[in-house]
């Protein structure tokens, strides 16, 4: 089974739109992140089999880092071959997080936080009006998966619209018991 895109396969192996994906992207039903996120998948597809039994349905750029967002059936087979992420993130130059589509806000973040555990996830309203979703993650660990927090929040924000701060439960914690 051919790895599943948001363009063409063709497409994507040759890096030259077609005159449907052309339109498609300048109607905006695909984005330049799903372009660039299926050249990479393709071109990967050869050393990681795995890529070939998914479904690529988007992608969201988020600073040069990317939310890629794959069927929810394909995240257990692309955890399975640990050097997954670091294959995407040399393709496509940038960190890269890996999640299901659809789903709710909660499981879309315990998606961008794998391997570490989502301890709590809490929306915190503003006094402008505005909200913004609080996670709690195990102490400091967390960090060296995940990377930057604010290349984190940019990504969560582009991709699902979410204004997000991070802590770790060490943070948490200090500020109950200062």
């Amino acid at each position: 089974m051919p790895l599943k895109l948001p363009i063409c396969n063709f497409d994507a192996k040759t890096g030259i739109l077609c005159a449907n994906c052309e339109a498609r992207l300048q109607k905006g039903e695909i984005t330049k992140a799903d372009v660039e996120a299926s050249k990479a998948a393709i071109g990967l597809s050869d050393r990681l089999p795995e890529l070939n039994r998914v479904a690529l349905r988007r992608a969201f750029d988020g600073g040069g880092n990317y939310v890629l967002e794959f069927e929810q059936k394909d995240i257990p087979v692309l955890r399975s071959n640990p050097s997954m992420y670091s294959e995407l993130e040399t393709a496509l130059k940038g960190k890269v997080w890996i999640v299901g589509a659809g789903g709710n806000d909660r499981k879309f973040l315990e998606d961008v936080f794998f391997p570490a555990k989502v301890l709590t996830v809490n929306t915190v309203w503003l006094s402008d009006g505005g909200k913004k979703t609080k996670v709690i993650v195990p102490a400091k660990r967390s960090e060296r998966r995940i990377g930057d927090f604010d290349k984190l929040r940019d990504a969560v924000r582009r991709a699902r619209g979410i204004e997000l701060l991070v802590e770790t439960e060490r943070e948490a914690a200090s500020k109950l018991h200062p």
